[in-house]
Order: C-alpha cells, then sequence, then structure tokens
C-alpha cells in the first residue's frame, strides 16, 4: 500500500491525532544509527534513500527519531520523507544538552534553553514533523516541561511559524506514569503538553489481551483526554517476534485509546531488537580493526541463520538481513489497514474532552508539599520581545 505524501501536518483535536479530515494513526518504527546521533540530516542522503525503500516495504508513516542535531542541514532529508508519506517524531534534546533527571534545576541553562528552542524552530518549518517530545522517561517540574508550548506560540504568533504539537515520553504505564499523564495534561490548554507518548513491552510472544495485560493497559487510560502513541514496543523475548500486538494496536478496542506507535527498532544493535541488519563490506573509522572484524563475524552468523533471518539481498553498502522479524510486522501491519476507517471512539472521545476542562489549582498532587515548583527559567517578557526579531535571552 502506497502512502499519500506527508505534506499535511498532522494536528490533534480531542483525544486523536489527524491528518485533515480522516484520523491518523502511527504507523512507525525507532530508528537510530549505530555510532550516529542524527540519522536523518542531508549527510546520510544515500543511506536514508536506500532505508526509505524499507521504510516503504513495510508500509510506514512515522519514524521516530532519539535526536536531530541542529546545526545541520535537513531540507533534503525531510523532503525525501515527506515525498515517501513519512512523518517525524523527535524529542528537543540534542547531544550535548539534555535534562538530567539527577539535578533537574542546573538543566535549564541558557546554552540547553537555545538549543531546545532552536530545535522546535527548525523543525516547525517541515510538515511532516509529527510532534516534539519534551522529556524522555523523565519526571520533572510542570512549569520547565510547559515552556516548549509556550515558546511555539511566541513564535506563531511573531511568525506565522507553525506550532508542534509538544508531548512527553513516559517509560512505563505504571500509577506514577498516570499521575504525570494527568499533571502535564489537565487544565489550560495553552500550556499543557498535546499528546503523551510510553514504551510498552508487556506483550510476549503470542499471547492476548487479557494475559498480556493490554486490557489493564486500556482501562488505566481511556479516561486520558490527549492522543496516546506507542513511542516504543515489541519485546525480542521470545525471538523472531510475531508483533501480535501489532494487530492489538491497531483493533477496534485499542484504537478508542491509542493512535498507533513505534515497532523498536529499525536496525539491529547490541540489544538485539532490530527488523533489519546491514553486514558491511566498509570499516567504520571509530573502531579498532579488531572490533569490526569481530562485529561483521556476528552480523554474519545472524545472516546465515535460518531461524533469525527470512532473506539476505546484497546491496551496494553489503548484504542485508531481513529478519522475520520484519517480515511478522510487515504481515500485521498489512492485516490492519482498515482501521483508518472502522475505528470506534466517538463517546469516549467526548468524555475525554470533559474531563480536560477541570479546574488543576483544585487537584492535589502527592509530591506537594515537599517538593515546590520553581518558577520557569525562562524570561518570558523579555522573550516575547527578543522573539520578535532581536535573538532570546533566557533567565538563570
Amino acid at each position: 500500500m502506497t502512502n499519500p505524501t506527508a505534506s499535511v501536518p498532522i494536528t490533534i483535536r480531542g483525544r486523536y491525532l489527524w491528518r485533515g479530515d480522516e484520523r491518523f494513526f502511527v504507523r512507525g518504527v525507532a530508528y537510530q544509527v549505530p555510532d550516529m546521533q542524527d540519522p536523518i540530516s542531508d549527510a546520510r542522503l544515500p543511506q536514508l534513500k536506500h532505508d526509505i525503500s524499507l521504510f516503504k516495504e513495510l508500509g510506514l508513516n512515522t519514524l521516530f527519531v532519539y535526536h536531530v542535531d541542529d546545526i545541520k542541514s535537513h531540507d533534503q532529508a525531510m523532503k525525501m520523507l515527506e515525498e515517501a508519506g513519512i512523518y517525524v517524531l523527535t524529542t528537543i534534546t540534542t547531544r550535548f544538552n539534555a535534562i538530567n533527571r539527577l539535578d533537574p534545576y542546573k538543566s535549564y541553562h541558557r546554552p540547553a534553553m537555545n538549543e531546545f528552542f532552536q530545535t522546535g524552530n527548525f523543525m516547525a518549518q517541515y510538515p511532516n514533523t509529527l510532534g516534539l517530545l519534551v522529556g524522555l522517561s523523565l519526571v520533572n517540574s510542570k512549569d520547565t516541561e510547559k515552556a516548549a508550548p509556550r515558546y511555539m506560540k511566541l513564535q506563531n504568533e511573531a511568525c506565522g511559524q507553525r506550532i508542534l504539537p509538544i508531548g512527553y515520553n513516559a517509560t512505563t504505564v505504571n500509577q506514577r506514569d498516570m499521575m504525570i499523564l494527568d499533571y502535564l495534561s489537565l487544565g489550560d490548554a495553552g500550556s499543557s503538553i498535546d499528546f503523551w507518548t510510553c514504551n510498552c513491552y508487556i506483550w510476549a510472544g503470542k499471547s492476548n489481551m487479557q494475559v498480556s495485560g493490554y486490557e489493564a493497559l486500556l482501562a488505566r487510560l481511556q479516561t486520558a483526554a490527549i492522543p496516546i502513541v506507542m513511542s516504543e514496543y515489541g519485546t525480542n523475548i521470545p525471538n523472531p517476534r510475531l508483533f501480535q500486538e501489532t494487530a492489538a494496536l491497531y483493533s477496534p478496542r485499542m484504537s478508542q485509546v491509542f493512535s498507533g506507535g513505534c515497532a523498536y527498532e529499525f536496525w539491529h544493535g547490541s540489544n538485539s531488537y532490530g527488523l533489519v541488519e546491514l553486514v558491511r563490506q566498509e570499516q567504520a573509522r571509530s573502531s579498532p580493526a579488531w572490533a569490526v572484524e569481530q562485529r561483521r563475524e556476528r552480523a554474519l552468523a545472524r545472516s546465515d541463520d535460518i531461524t533469525k533471518t527470512a532473506e539476505k539481498r546484497e546491496t551496494e553498502r553489503g548484504i542485508l538481513s531481513v529478519f522475520h522479524d520484519f517480515v511478522n510486522y510487515k504481515k500485521n501491519l498489512d492485516a490492519t489497514r482498515d482501521i483508518e476507517s472502522n475505528w470506534e471512539g466517538e463517546v469516549m472521545e467526548r468524555e475525554a474532552a470533559e474531563r480536560g476542562n477541570v479546574d488543576t489549582t483544585q487537584l492535589n498532587w502527592p509530591w506537594e508539599p515537599e517538593f515546590q515548583i520553581p518558577d520557569t527559567v525562562v524570561d518570558w517578557a523579555e522573550t516575547e520581545d527578543l522573539v520578535n526579531g532581536k535573538g532570546l535571552v533566557y533567565a538563570m
């Protein structure tokens, strides 16, 4: 199935994602390249072009990219992805600046804030940027997390820049994460996050909604007021992965709450989660020759293992091992293509919207009053003036 181009920005209405008047379901993969921080810059166009052919073969419409480099050019790469019908979900964190959960207050310094906002600026220019995550598995203060939505609004008012959807990523979906979801999503729509993502590895092998815990997961999230996406899913025990959870994720039952997800991950890495692997002909300059040869031998062994590899393809860059995981993921994605027109959620949509309109000042949070939330580090009065053509300054 050929995707339409990703030239129509994804928007949020109620608790769902929309592409124009059609509900949008994320059919994606976590995309990172070993020894490379930014896999979608113009610096790797030939490799990306090759990968896009595989994305299209899988039937993907979204990549979850962990980091982008705001200094590098992305125009050609994002255009290639747009023409292939692929959206990009990424984060505001960079290689050099991220929020340290062990010392969060000191993480909000001038260089970090500049990089965070610059990432928002340059990604906002692309129609196929699905959204930005302001936190990856990070519990932090409400005001500092909500700097990103406010800044995007200022940029829109100043120069008409698109306001990107802003989200948060949780490692699990336990009671603590549910409190954080409420904390960041309820109340004032102008400063709350727009969507929420979570990692979910609870379904293993042959299972069902009850045994896997998916039914309990739905029960915990059914009253959420914003869109929810699985940013990572697909445990690798047993191996090869069957991806039965993909069929469940895009079922009418789960589509009431979830807007799809991204399988983890595209390229094989040290944690053995990949869908494909390249047995490289060239040697990586950053590693000793013995280490490169050792990795190559292991990759060749996986390529020759018929229980692991479904197909081997000769490419200009080396032998491409297409794992059974790739085949199983594609099969289950293909089997759920009708969910875009058969989802069921209108009643729950209205209930979630009503729940979002609450007075958060009347709510009590378990971490108060021991942990007080400080004022945001951003001097918004000064920032608003400077966004109108004079640069950015942040209060320390």
